[in-house]
């Protein structure tokens, strides 16, 4: 199966990130000929990007119509997309990935569990549960023969959700996010590619990069970018490092297969956890 990394630099204007995605994709699929869907994953905050430090988002809902949107041009182009936003379901608002599918509804995939209110030294505090309701369930999801596992950014420093990954032997793990720069320096690389090694399993971590301002610029964000995907042995197989746009990557499931039997850690795990 092949996917494609997408690295935006998302905005508070909806139908401009649209328009990013929108390009990019086309861009890409100018350049390539498949026979089969591809699946295009993109990072956290895909469509709406708070760059304020308000209580306040733009909270989509799975038949709105920038959703519809997305979804049509999901269809036209007979594409796969995972994309991750602020969600409103259920009278709650979520920051929860998405799968598009040609032709079909909209698939909510998860709700982030691990919110991010943080405050690192000398920046602003940044508090995701001031607006956003916890996820409380460990999620996958299966698309031509490869199962994939899901997480939000943040989530990426918590092990056990990841060793529930591991015993339902997942292919694949996507960490869509939106890293800061401070942190992102300092602990990105080494916390995605610890998940690939322990899990055995590909890492697929798309990012955000670059500023982001609110609507009338007096705030803004900056995010790390270095969106990249990582085999099951824990090597990076491409990155882009602090550029918008894209690149592609081939799931090998021969190649997981094989980590799994040289080191069979499926065999050997002694400990239960939840």
């Amino acid at each position: 199966m092949k996917a494609v990394i997408v690295q935006l630099s998302s905005s508070e204007v909806i139908d401009e990130n649209i328009n990013q995605i929108k390009k990019i994709i086309t861009e890409f699929l100018n350049q390539q000929s498949y026979t089969a869907p591809v699946l295009f994953v993109l990072p956290e905050n895909s469509l709406y990007m708070r760059a304020t430090d308000k209580a306040v988002v733009k909270a989509l809902t799975v038949d709105s119509t920038e959703m519809k949107h997305v979804q049509a041009f999901c269809d036209e182009k007979k594409i796969y997309i995972h994309l991750t936003t602020a969600l409103n379901d259920q009278s709650k608002i979520w920051n929860a990935s998405v799968l598009l599918k040609p032709n079909q509804p909209p698939q909510i995939t998860y709700k982030k569990v691990h919110l991010f209110d943080i405050q690192l030294n000398g920046e602003k505090p940044v508090c995701e549960s001031d607006v956003f309701s916890y996820g409380e369930t460990v999620t996958y999801f299966d698309l031509d023969g490869v199962r994939f596992g899901s997480s939000i950014c943040y989530d990426v420093r918590f092990a056990e959700l990841f060793s529930q990954h591991a015993k339902n032997k997942v292919d694949v793990i996507l960490v869509p996010a939106a890293f800061l720069v401070k942190t992102g320096q300092a602990h990105w690389e080494i916390l995605l590619r610890a998940r690939a090694i322990e899990n055995q399993a590909y890492v697929l971590a798309a990012g955000q990069v670059g500023e982001h301002h609110n609507l009338d610029r007096t705030q803004h964000r900056k995010t790390y970018g270095h969106s990249m995907a990582i085999d099951p042995w824990g090597s990076i197989i491409e990155l882009n490092k602090d550029q918008v746009g894209c690149f592609q990557v081939e799931i090998d499931l021969e190649k997981i297969k094989s980590v799994r039997q040289q080191i069979p850690m499926s065999n050997h795990r002694r400990l239960n956890t939840k």
